[in-house]
């Protein structure tokens, strides 16, 4: 913000051209090289179970547009040249380059920074959605025997991991390979597009954990998944296939 014509926290973003308020909670991260800041204020969800399921679907939409929003501008970037989030945009004699068109690059990637912020925070909405759904649903279905709320039913699995590298983040999760997952954070069957999205969950978890539930050896089971940079590929060392 100093260096940005020292427009402090109440000012207009000198880059980007947008206000940032001093009433929001701010943190900012690298994910795989784009800065993200959450600008989100605290979250207020609805009380109700069919509120909160429609809560979510609104909030899936909304995760689809930013998604396709995220693809098309990720796409400008590769076909110039696959200059990506950082490449140079000047040559070596410290030119501009004449090989991509700049406009279009830097459009992309402030487009990209937008959407990824975006993303991260529709995904928190969803994520938190899901949590307070669990926890109503078992208070409206209670046992007619009185014994207790009756558990609700294991998410069909979507995803077979086929995989895991020794010492990798998820071997230390405790990931094993043929586990059948059932959930990734708030994606599931009803709303899995593609193993894109689970790249997308994966993304915007580096560093975090994220509940993973699954099936394993025909027993319901969930684990603390941490995506995060290690000695190998990639953040979690392991590959899952679509079932």
């Amino acid at each position: 913000l100093r260096r940005e014509n020292n427009v402090g926290s109440s000012g207009i973003n000198a880059e980007y051209g947008y206000f940032i308020q001093t009433n929001l909670r701010m943190a900012t991260e690298v994910i795989n090289g784009i800065e993200v800041t959450d600008y989100r204020e605290d979250l207020q969800l609805p009380s109700s179970v069919e509120e909160l399921k429609a809560f979510i679907n609104n909030a899936t939409e909304e995760r689809n547009a930013i998604q396709e929003e995220i693809d098309i501008h990720s796409e400008v970037l590769r076909r110039e040249n696959n200059v990506g989030m950082d490449g140079p945009l000047v040559d070596d004699e410290q030119y501009p380059r004449s090989d991509i068109d700049l406009v279009a690059v830097r459009s992309s990637r402030q487009q990209l920074i937008r959407s990824t912020n975006d993303m991260r925070s529709v995904m928190c909405k969803i994520e938190a959605a899901l949590i307070k759904l669990h926890q109503l649903s078992p208070a409206q279905n209670v046992n007619s025997t009185g014994a207790g709320p009756i558990q609700p039913p294991t998410r069909p699995p979507f995803l077979r991991v086929h995989g895991v590298l020794p010492d990798s983040p998820a071997a230390v999760s405790g990931l094993k390979d043929n586990d059948q997952i059932c959930q990734l954070g708030s994606l599931h069957k009803d709303n899995f597009t593609g193993l894109g999205d689970v790249a997308e969950v994966v993304r915007l978890s580096v560093n975090k954990a994220v509940a993973l539930k699954l099936i394993r050896d025909g027993q319901p089971k969930t684990i603390a998944l941490k995506p995060r940079s290690w000695a190998g590929r990639g953040v979690l060392g392991c590959n899952v296939v679509e079932l």
